[in-house]
């Protein structure tokens, strides 16, 4: 094996430890909130409601009780699918799905029929498509537009420009404002560079993030800034995933770049990037 084919394959195992090493360390702070009340068909509420929240992809449950109000709230929670599953003493079990979103505040109400708690009451897209309860403008762009949209690079930056109202990539500059009225956040924790106002300078791998929204006008009073960048990574699942990608740019075949060093010929441009990462079941984490 030549030097050069050891060194790459010492450059590849690495990053996959590194990754293996990053998923079973890190643990994602979601900020997304469940929310609504519970009635019995009187439309009264109902207090001491057992309510638990679970998501579908790993298995982590919530569980919180109703207020003498029939009120809950699950908050800090990560985007992804669903399950809420509303008990009281008398009446029937009420389940309901969704699929939350990063930063978003989902209402979701129940409505308990008399009954045996041994029979359910199942309904699906128990929240609503468009959020009322708030006034922030938000968009979100989940995984799967985050690893098919066109991007020159792998800087998850340079995708926050799709965003209406925003502009400049990594020093992020939303309706107008100046650079540094953005807050931007990894899981909960600012990555705001304190001295040039952008994202600092080690960014968060493309491969590792699972949606980011960027909400450009209402962010809540939490938010140190008038606009606020939330990233969200990937958590782990039941079972072991990963990727791996190589990047390869090269304008030998007759392609000349943008910039000319000289009248007679074209610079070489010639860029190569590799690496893996890999999710633990949440299982063993």
């Amino acid at each position: 094996m030549s030097s050069f084919t050891s060194k790459r394959l010492i450059s590849w195992l690495s990053a996959a430890a590194a990754a293996v090493v990053f998923s079973v360390s890190a643990s994602s702070q979601g900020t997304a909130t469940i929310r609504g009340t519970v009635f019995d068909a009187t439309r009264a509420s109902i207090p001491g409601a057992n309510v638990v929240v679970t998501n579908v992809e790993t298995n982590a449950a919530r569980r919180t009780v109703t207020s003498a109000e029939g009120i809950y709230s699950v908050s800090s929670l990560g985007s992804g699918n669903y399950k809420v599953i509303v008990e009281s003493p008398g009446f029937k079990q009420w389940s309901g799905t969704l699929m939350l979103q990063t930063g978003q505040t989902a209402v979701v109400d129940s409505t308990l029929e008399v009954g045996s708690v041994d029979t359910v009451v199942e309904v699906t897209g128990a929240a609503p498509i468009i959020t009322t309860e708030s006034a922030e403008v938000g968009d979100v762009k989940d995984a799967q537009r985050i690893r098919q949209l066109p991007l020159n690079g792998r800087d998850i930056t340079s995708l926050f420009t799709l965003t209406p109202g925003v502009e400049g990539g990594g020093s992020p500059r939303v309706n107008g404002m100046k650079v540094g009225a953005t807050e931007m956040l990894l899981d909960g924790v600012s990555v705001v560079d304190r001295f040039g106002g952008g994202m600092s300078r080690v960014q968060p791998g493309l491969d590792s993030v699972n949606e980011f929204r960027i909400e450009t006008a209402g962010s809540q009073a939490q938010y140190s800034r008038p606009a606020t960048v939330s990233l969200v990574t990937k958590s782990g699942t039941n079972e072991l995933h990963g990727s791996v990608f190589m990047t390869h740019r090269n304008n030998s075949g007759g392609l000349r770049a943008r910039q000319r060093q000289n009248g007679n010929a074209s610079p070489k441009l010639i860029r190569n990037e590799y690496g893996a990462s890999a999710v633990l079941p949440a299982s063993i984490r």
